[in-house]
């Protein structure tokens, strides 16, 4: 062999590398034995939480509560502290009865009666060294462990003429099939075991009490512990002064008194903690709430699912923009009604879409400039100059130029160099979507993605309602009793865009600085009921406005807060060329389907919206259905 000849076969190594095909070997079925019974299938899954106090353990849990129901599965969390509160409640009774003590303080202002109604526990409790403690500890576990597995082995009452059994479950989180025009949405069950968890020998009940074969033939259960560990003293400041305020076991003390407790409730857990280093068992291990992971025989759904949240979620104050593309040529223009409307994906913004384009930007403006401010101040206020580069989701989104600390894109830093703040930008790659979030006095990036393109109606796409119903009357029985599953003929249902938003909510999750979403009635439907913790079944028939931003605001114990903004009022339009009614005794469908124009025919009076989401809405708003 030449030369020339042995230097190009070292040269296709190092690019393709080998090309002999791979064969099964001893090895390689030992090294991935355990891999393979960990990808395998569980109807279940417990998701244990580990960690000392004031770790945002709590904060963990909610978070993952809300991404994996908003997924379609059921899950609850079991706080093993709200057991341990009833279980000393009932104690202290008990014993206030055996001593026939009347002496107890019961004015509803003593400290000690307000401690005493809901259970609180001193640090002196948690110390390991208490024999009496320990075991009302143990037997808060054992109540919380009880609920749990009942909860995950409750099944449900007949379903279609039958009841679900095991193999009705399916192997993913949730699976989607096409059975004729209806897709079947089927969920896990997921429970979520919060306490701290701290010793090898209680997690090693936990997991022998959720997993073993014996004790739970035939009901399979997955086990994962995720562990949360923080060192950042400034993060443990704020999550001590947040626990302390909102913690019934706190209640009847200053705060001065209640963070004195709770440092020493910590230390005498650090006196027999553990940390999780048993590398047989699959653990995430966090640190500094998504500064860093550690995983460990995590595969299949969690390594595609829980991973790729814990790395997103984080306790900064960004605001997050859901808004509906702006209205098209096609939309403002007369039509005759002898003909069908035809709605084009490729429709650009008309006069009314421009419009809002336009106040659009000048109220983004205003808001980037107000965050800017505010989180500003607090760094000022929160921090020293040199902490600000620690890594940490509060600390470390500061840069050392004080007049551009909030851009995080090297790329936009030319182009933004006079404004304080940056944003986010997401939209669908619809033409009218993209104009409505083109701005001339802020360029920034727009991040043009086909996960937030409307809902893909197949066959039907561009057809309103009414001629679908005309042309497929059966189809469309179909689509008004079951909208959420209900699959268009060669395109989607609401169902379908769960598994193509997933990433998208992820990309909200995890910016440090405000995030802006354009996009249509379905795709922001499905989003809203992830931010509203709302069963995602029935975000068909959520409301999202024409002319509105709908902006949602992270509060601390990780949900959010809507309020609605209107950008502009009818009455300041100085379009005429337009026939869309606006008015506000409009009628629409409902169910809303989505990326439709709104019609007299099936359709329901308008009803007050948003009864139940905590939101504040700046003007009484018309819901057309013209995207």
């Amino acid at each position: 062999m030449t030369t020339s000849s042995k230097a190009n076969e070292s040269k296709d190594y190092y690019e393709k590398g080998s090309t002999q095909e791979t064969e099964v070997t001893a090895v390689t079925l030992k090294k991935l034995a355990q891999r393979r019974n960990l990808t395998g299938s569980s109807e279940r899954l417990v998701i244990v939480l580990v960690g000392l106090p004031g770790r945002g353990k709590s904060f963990i849990a909610r978070k993952l509560q809300s991404f994996l129901t908003w997924r379609g599965n059921e899950c609850k969390i079991f706080n093993v502290g709200k057991y341990r509160r009833q279980v000393q409640k009932e104690e202290e009774a008990k014993e206030e009865s055996t001593n026939n003590d009347s002496t107890a303080a019961t004015a509803s202002g003593d400290a000690k009666a307000i401690r005493k109604s809901v259970g609180a526990c001193d640090a002196n409790f948690f110390d390991s060294k208490n024999p009496k403690a320990k075991e009302l500890r143990e037997k808060s576990a054992a109540f919380a462990m009880k609920d749990m597995l009942a909860w995950l082995d409750y099944e449900p009452p007949l379903v279609e003429g039958g009841r679900m059994t095991e193999g009705d479950r399916r192997d993913s989180v949730v699976t989607i099939e096409q059975i004729g025009s209806k897709a079947s949405f089927v969920s896990s069950r997921i429970a979520i075991f919060d306490a701290t968890n701290s010793t090898v020998e209680r997690r090693k009940w936990v997991l022998e009490e959720a997993t073993s074969p014996e004790k739970r033939a035939g009901k399979k259960t997955g086990c994962v512990f995720v562990e949360s560990i923080c060192d950042d003293q400034e993060l443990l400041d704020e999550n001590f002064r947040f626990k302390v305020r909102n913690s019934p076991d706190f209640q009847g003390m200053t705060e001065a008194e209640a963070i004195h407790d709770l440092r020493t409730r910590c230390q005498k857990y650090e006196e027999a903690y553990e940390t999780v280093d048993d590398d047989t068992q699959s653990y995430i291990k966090i640190f500094n709430l998504s500064s860093k992971l550690l995983v460990n025989h995590i595969y299949g759904r969690m390594a595609k699912v829980i991973v790729p949240c814990l790395m997103s979620w984080n306790i900064g104050s960004r605001p997050i923009y859901l808004i509906r593309a702006g209205e098209t040529m096609s939309s403002s223009q007369e039509h005759d009604p002898r003909k069908p409307r035809r709605v084009s994906r490729g429709d650009k913004l008309g006069p009314r879409g421009r419009h809002f384009r336009n106040a659009l930007e000048n109220f983004m403006r205003k808001e980037g400039i107000n965050f800017a401010q505010k989180s500003h101040d607090a760094m000022k206020i929160a921090f020293a100059p040199q902490s600000r580069n620690t890594g940490t989701s509060i600390s470390g989104i500061a840069a050392d130029n004080d007049k551009a600390w909030l851009i995080e894109n090297d790329s936009d830093k030319d182009t933004m160099q006079d404004l304080p703040f940056n944003i986010h930008i997401m939209s669908s790659t619809m033409p009218r979507a993209v104009e409505t979030a083109s701005w001339e006095s802020m360029p920034f990036r727009i991040h043009e993605l086909p996960n937030l393109n409307p809902l893909d109606k197949g066959d039907y796409s561009g057809m309103e309602l009414e001629e679908i119903q005309d042309i497929d009357p059966e189809w469309y029985a179909t689509l008004e009793k079951d909208p959420f599953l209900t699959r268009f003929p060669g395109g989607e249902c609401y169902a379908d865009l769960i598994q193509r938003l997933e990433t998208c909510i992820i990309d909200m999750e995890q910016q440090v600085n405000m995030a802006c979403v354009v996009s249509h009635i379905s795709v922001l439907q499905v989003l809203m009921a992830y931010f509203r913790r709302t069963p995602v079944k029935e975000c068909t028939s959520i409301e999202v406005p024409m002319h509105t931003v709908i902006k949602y605001t992270p509060v601390t114990g990780g949900g959010w807060t809507e309020s609605m903004h209107k950008v502009f009022s009818d009455h300041d339009l100085d379009v005429t060329d337009h026939n869309v009614s606006l008015d506000k005794t409009a009628f629409i469908h409902g169910p809303i389907w989505g990326d439709h124009n709104s019609s007299p025919r099936n359709s329901i009076k308008m009803s007050e919206s948003f009864d139940n989401a905590g939101c504040t809405i700046d003007e009484n708003c018309p819901f057309p259905l013209t995207d």
